[in-house]
């Protein structure tokens, strides 16, 4: 028997390993808001770290603006730049914001969280926080047509097709 939860948007039952139920869920995704994401173990790996402040900062990329969180802003906006991070990867990232500091990891992920949904939202709310008009994060495009093994199969599909219908008409 399954053990199950409560949605803690409507308060339906649910199973166990969701948070919300379908309709929650799929009215969260029309209206575009964000949820914080889990950190899970988080809390006790920053204490150990000595990590006591955390920042959300705003990146201006070819694909829009990014919104992340972090304890370090130097050191992860040098990662996004040196395209170590999938989500910028390629886009040419700059910071453009970062906000004062949060006490914990939590806070700064509920802020994050805030400000994607504002962002998504086109909402001037942003504008009042940040300072910059808010250009929601398109998907990030591939770097080419052959780029991973979806392409390398893809290619090698058109490949055959040509050596085939070549053998075909050297062989008439």
């Amino acid at each position: 028997m399954l053990r199950s939860k409560i949605c803690v948007d409507c308060g339906r039952r649910i199973r166990p390993r969701y948070t919300r139920c379908y309709k929650c869920e799929m009215r969260r995704r029309r209206s575009g808001w964000h949820d914080p994401e889990h950190l899970s173990g988080q809390a006790k790996r920053d204490a150990k770290l000595g990590r006591s402040k955390f920042y959300v900062y705003l990146l201006d990329t070819d694909y829009g603006h990014y919104v992340g969180h972090t304890a370090n802003v130097r050191a992860r906006v040098k990662a996004h730049v040196d395209n170590k991070v999938k989500s910028t990867a390629g886009g040419g990232p700059k910071l453009l914001w970062k906000s004062s500091p949060f006490p914990t990891r939590e806070d700064a992920a509920g802020f994050e969280a805030a400000l994607k949904s504002l962002r998504d939202q086109s909402s001037e709310r942003f504008r009042e926080i940040t300072g910059h008009a808010p250009v929601p994060l398109k998907s990030v495009p591939a770097s080419g047509p052959g780029c991973g093994l979806a392409g390398f199969i893809w290619i090698a599909a058109i490949v055959a097709l040509v050596l085939f219908i070549l053998g075909i008409f050297q062989g008439s």
